[in-house]
């Protein structure tokens, strides 16, 4: 119990800064570019903008555009400029993370007026409010938020936010993930059409200027206590790979625990260190894997068919958000197989697998316990 109320008071505090930030200092700079957004009230300027979703879109624009004139407003907890859209700002969450947050509060306004007009609350919409206890009668807005609400993560996604709007929850739930593949409305409109189709990829120039758009890659946060969301995943065996990582090799002989010592080379790998929570602290690493179970750590494994660095970055991003005993539970040599192939059909979702770089491991684990906010700097 005092997990939960500590991640819900992480999270109330968290969104409380992330608004902050975004109704004082990022308006005003926006308002230098938007003159329409200058002339609004400043108290209400961030409000509007979160139901216009044209003059949202362009506020992402501009922002990617000119993001140098933000570099003193991202910044992580020791007030360091963060280049990246991956790294922890000093409100404890990515900048991709706080996209997914802004998309998520338009869209779910978008929904209120157009499916719900009666329902429409007068106080802002935020992450924090996910938190507390719905009431028992769900109306069609919130019904088909909460079926789409794990796919909206980017910026490229708020233009379409009518066309999700006419989106049936059941629909939602069926084409899962495949939500993600349709950039435009057309397409969109055509998984709509027959769910069953494939998605037709961009045509070679389209694909070209979608590669040049910045994306987000945190999702936001599903409990893995909770059932997986329905998607088209078939069921499959052991995922193997001439990288996979050998179960001999990374676990003590009785296959009771990761060995700590498999993993000296990979924890010198650059690319594994530029992702690494407390990466200088080598005993505590080691303490860290020696504590993973040799059951999760195969769920791990054979379910993704990881590799050493990227079991690694899984499991310390892991430990960094949740902190030292809820991960024994989920991670420990007792952890109940049942919540590990939880998030091991999530990371399958998400298309994590062997060929996955190791950032995108680390934002994948932080987008799934990202409402803990990093309760290990408390440990």
């Amino acid at each position: 119990m005092g997990v939960k109320v500590d991640a819900m008071t992480d999270t109330a505090t968290a969104v409380f800064r992330i608004n902050g930030t975004l109704q004082g200092p990022v308006v005003d700079i926006l308002g230098q570019f938007l003159p329409e957004l200058k002339a609004l009230p400043r108290e209400q300027a961030y409000d509007r903008t979160l139901d216009d979703l044209d003059l949202l879109a362009r506020c992402f624009q501009i922002f990617r555009k000119e993001r140098p004139r933000f570099r003193y407003v991202l910044v992580d907890e020791r007030r360091r400029p963060v280049g990246e859209d991956n790294v922890p700002l000093s409100c404890g969450r990515t900048l991709a993370e706080v996209i997914a947050m802004v998309v998520r509060t338009a869209a779910k306004r978008y929904f209120r007026r157009r499916l719900s007009p009666a329902s429409i609350r007068a106080e802002m919409e935020t992450e924090a409010e996910e938190a507390r206890v719905h009431d028992t009668a769900r109306s069609p807005a919130d019904e088909l938020y909460d079926a789409i609400k794990a796919y909206l993560l980017h910026e490229w996604q708020v233009p379409l936010v009518p066309t999700y709007s006419e989106m049936d929850p059941a629909l939602v739930r069926r084409v899962g993930a495949k939500i993600l593949d349709c950039r435009e409305p057309d397409t969109l409109a055509r998984l709509i059409a027959d769910p069953d189709a494939p998605v037709q990829p961009l045509a070679d120039e389209e694909a070209q200027g979608a590669a040049t758009m910045p994306s987000t890659f945190a999702a936001p946060f599903v409990s893995p206590f909770a059932p997986a969301a329905k998607a088209p995943l078939t069921p499959v065996g052991p995922v193997v790979h001439a990288r996979t990582a050998n179960l001999d090799d990374v676990l003590t002989p009785d296959h009771q625990r990761l060995r700590a010592e498999a993993f000296t080379q990979t924890l010198l790998d650059p690319e594994v260190r530029a992702v690494l929570p407390n990466v200088d602290q080598i005993v505590r690493i080691g303490d860290v894997l020696r504590g993973v179970g040799g059951l999760p750590a195969t769920a791990l494994v054979e379910g993704l068919g990881l590799r050493k660095d990227q079991l690694a970055v899984m499991l310390m991003v892991a430990q960094d958000c949740i902190g030292s005993t809820v991960f024994g539970r989920l991670f420990g040599p007792r952890a109940d197989p049942e919540l590990v192939s939880r998030i091991v059909e999530r990371a399958r979702l998400r298309g994590i697998g062997p060929t996955t770089e190791v950032i995108e491991c680390a934002i994948f684990m932080r987008g799934v316990f990202a409402r803990f906010g990093h309760r290990s700097r408390r440990d």
